[in-house]
């Protein structure tokens, strides 16, 4: 029994391994043939990006807005007011930079993002593979990586860094409104404080683990659409692969930054 259940577990951890591997060789080919073709944008993979932009950012925003005005009503009110008896103002403000802008914020945009827009690219670029049309592109001689999946990638990036921003400033700001108008108009002085609380090295850790976490979702979404093959249930099979596996990449990914930061 022990050995049956570490062989598995070995196994298993080996087929991680190779998967991870082969994602970002597919991520780091697809903006390899982007950046080396001479020129950023051609007006097909223009268009590519912006529509891929304004389904994947603008889209999501009603979504967005409400979650983070949740988050902000029911999480940063209630952090402010319980921690306020016990805790000085600048560990109160650290607290919340800390656990809303660098924790929550990315997170909760992760998985709106795998929700709508890694499913919709899988769906999309599996459909367009079960009929036949990446084969038709291939045979024109068009670089999949280069008017596929690199203004995918880039507009994923692009989304998860800008909506990750904007659902930390609704999260942050709304909480301490409604910290202010629930319980003590004194919470509202913690305003400017918050501004000044955010360091460089914070800042660029913040980015570059959107910016991560953007490639993986748009990225798990294109490879296993590209593995659709043979059947129409290849599609729902594959998309389902795609949300498992892009929300547990992100989370062990996470988990590490969050390991190392301290």
């Amino acid at each position: 029994m022990v050995n049956t259940l570490t062989g598995w577990t070995g196994r298993q951890a080996i087929r991680s391994g190779v998967y991870i591997v082969d994602l970002t060789v597919f991520i780091q080919l697809a903006i390899r043939d982007w950046l080396f073709r001479g020129r950023f944008f051609n007006r097909a993979t223009y268009r590519s990006l912006v529509n891929q932009l304004l389904f994947t950012g603008v889209d999501a925003l009603p979504l967005v807005s409400l979650l983070s005005l949740a988050v902000g009503v029911a999480i940063t009110s209630q952090l402010i007011h319980l921690t306020s008896d016990f805790t000085e103002a600048a560990d109160i403000i650290e607290t919340l930079a800390v656990l809303t802008t660098y924790e929550v914020s990315p997170f909760l945009t992760a998985i709106i993002l795998v929700a709508r827009s890694g499913s919709a690219i899988s769906v999309d670029l599996g459909n367009m593979k079960l009929h036949g049309e990446i084969e038709g592109l291939e045979l024109l001689g068009i670089n999949l990586n280069d008017y596929l999946i690199a203004p995918r990638l880039i507009a994923g990036a692009i989304s998860q860094l800008v909506l990750a921003i904007y659902f930390s400033g609704i999260a942050l700001y709304g909480g301490l409104i409604a910290a202010g108008i629930l319980y003590s108009t004194s919470y509202l002085f913690f305003f400017d404080n918050l501004l000044i609380a955010h360091t460089p090295d914070t800042l660029l850790l913040f980015v570059f683990k959107n910016l991560v976490f953007g490639l993986v979702i748009a990225g798990t979404a294109c490879y296993h659409a590209l593995q659709v093959a043979g059947s129409s249930t290849e599609v729902p099979r594959q998309t389902q692969r795609v949300i498992v596996n892009s929300l547990a990449i992100i989370a062990v990914f996470d988990g590490l930054l969050a390991v190392a930061a301290l």
